[in-house]
């Protein structure tokens, strides 16, 4: 086994990613290629082949030895996003992201019937195009890409609620289950079966090639960061922002998610934020005018900035789950320049945390560890400031790209039989702590205050615009 190398792929919402690993979670292969689509008015969507067309070009940017030993292939990816295909497997339409506003204007009403929240921001999706399609099969982004390496249409997820932005009763209970269909569900971990000729021939890879099926990504982050013990939370950061606890306790918490964890006897409590990654880089590209702000740039910026940011910029899940908020600074005066409102940026992030894990521990769940990963997790300014905002340690593990070393784990996990949280805690490393620096927390707490009384003192302006 010490020769063989476990594909991982992760299809986002910016980016599709590729890596290959070893069995000891060391990487040999990295691979990353941009592939978002802007908005249109409410509608947010891309056509699926640009997800393929990435991973192929991963493929073949690989040295040829590599290829060779390759045994398995994994995928994860971004969610709730919608791909619809026929029963031949053929797509129908471009696929419906997470971002996709369409139909928001009845989920206030959706959720009082008792819908978890993120399910029904695909019911929004689907009520709003019902009467365009006739018959369509619900699948996600690592679910397509399946599609395409084995031709076989399923659900690759852990089988308990919430890992699926779908199931039958809802779609019975709201008239869609004539129009929309789930296929069958594959439990993470478990091999699919193998890589059908046409791909391997595409890839470049062989036909023994297995298949394993993975699971959105924020469960992936999980197994990629080892965060699967009671009491401990995984801040996963990229376009948009996932809090997700694990817990052995099971108690009501008002605007969070909470579903059974895929650990026995445990349970995952879970925050999104929208648009706090994407707020960084809309500030970057469109304000800044910068493709790239290195962090030598921001480093001198004083802290705290004292501008408060607002980071809704396409209204905001976790907790409010309202598509009426918007983005604010708040406090600029003339010394501010791009610099202090790109960090104001990122302590805006950081408010938003500390706002959601206070509810947390308000519900009464306790929290013992921080483990940071994705994009954000690269950036040190950026972990110091959550540390600081926070008043916690943070713990960045030594692979940034949890999603695609929890795909890994699990196709280790496979083919070995070894269970996957003994394998992820043998395998997962911290490389890094960032310490809360006493003083500066001080202040951030009391601008804290003002970030909260900026969302209670304005919630009804933000419909009126």
């Amino acid at each position: 086994m010490s020769s063989e190398l476990f594909a991982a792929v992760d299809i986002g919402t910016t980016n599709v990613k590729v890596a290959l690993f070893d069995q000891e979670g060391n990487k040999s292969f990295d691979f990353q290629q941009r592939c978002a689509q802007s908005p249109r008015n409410a509608a947010h969507e891309i056509e699926p082949d640009r997800w393929w067309k990435a991973v192929v070009q991963a493929f073949h940017t690989m040295d040829e030895e590599l290829r060779k030993r390759i045994v398995t292939v994994c995928v994860t990816g971004q969610g709730p996003t919608i791909v619809l295909v026929d029963k031949n497997g053929k797509t129908l339409g471009k696929a419906i992201t997470w971002l996709d506003k369409r139909g928001y204007q009845n989920i206030s009403s959706i959720i009082q019937r008792g819908v978890d929240e993120q399910v029904a921001t695909v019911l929004c999706n689907l009520l709003a195009i019902k009467d365009t399609i006739k018959e369509a099969y619900l699948i996600q982004p690592s679910d397509y890409i399946i599609l395409k390496l084995t031709g076989m249409i399923v659900n690759a997820t852990f089988p308990f609620e919430g890992y699926l932005p779908w199931n039958q009763n809802v779609l019975s209970g709201f008239g869609l289950d004539k129009t929309f269909f789930i296929p069958e569900m594959v439990e993470a971990g478990t091999i699919i079966g193998k890589i059908n000729k046409t791909a391997s021939k595409t890839l470049k890879i062989s036909d023994d090639v297995q298949i394993v099926a993975g699971s959105p990504d924020f469960a992936m982050a999980l197994i990629g960061t080892g965060v699967l013990e009671d009491e401990m939370l995984c801040d996963r950061g990229g376009t948009s922002q996932g809090l997700t606890l694990c817990s052995k306790q099971r108690l009501p918490c008002k605007g969070l998610m909470t579903t059974p964890f895929f650990i026995a006897d445990h349970w995952k409590i879970s925050a999104v934020m929208t648009t706090t990654g994407k707020a960084y880089e809309w500030f970057s590209q469109n304000i800044a005018r910068a493709r790239l702000v290195g962090l030598s740039q921001l480093i001198a910026v004083k802290r705290p900035t004292r501008v408060i940011f607002l980071p809704h910029l396409n209204g905001e899940r976790s907790p409010y789950w309202n598509k009426d908020l918007k983005g604010v600074f708040f406090g600029l005066s003339l010394k501010d320049d791009w610099r202090s409102l790109l960090v104001s940026v990122i302590e805006g992030v950081g408010y938003a945390m500390k706002h959601i894990i206070g509810i947390m521990e308000s519900c009464g769940y306790s929290i013992k560890s921080i483990r940071a990963t994705g994009g954000q997790a690269m950036n040190e300014l950026w972990n110091q400031i959550k540390a600081d905002v926070l008043g916690r340690e943070i713990e960045i593990p030594q692979v940034f790209d949890s999603e695609l070393l929890g795909c890994a784990i699990i196709s280790i996990s496979a083919l070995t039989g070894e269970n996957f949280v003994d394998l992820s805690k043998r395998i997962v490393k911290i490389s890094k702590v960032f310490f809360p620096l006493k003083s500066r927390h001080n202040e951030y707490e009391k601008l804290f205050e003002v970030y909260e009384k900026l969302h209670e003192r304005n919630m009804d302006l933000f419909g009126k615009l």
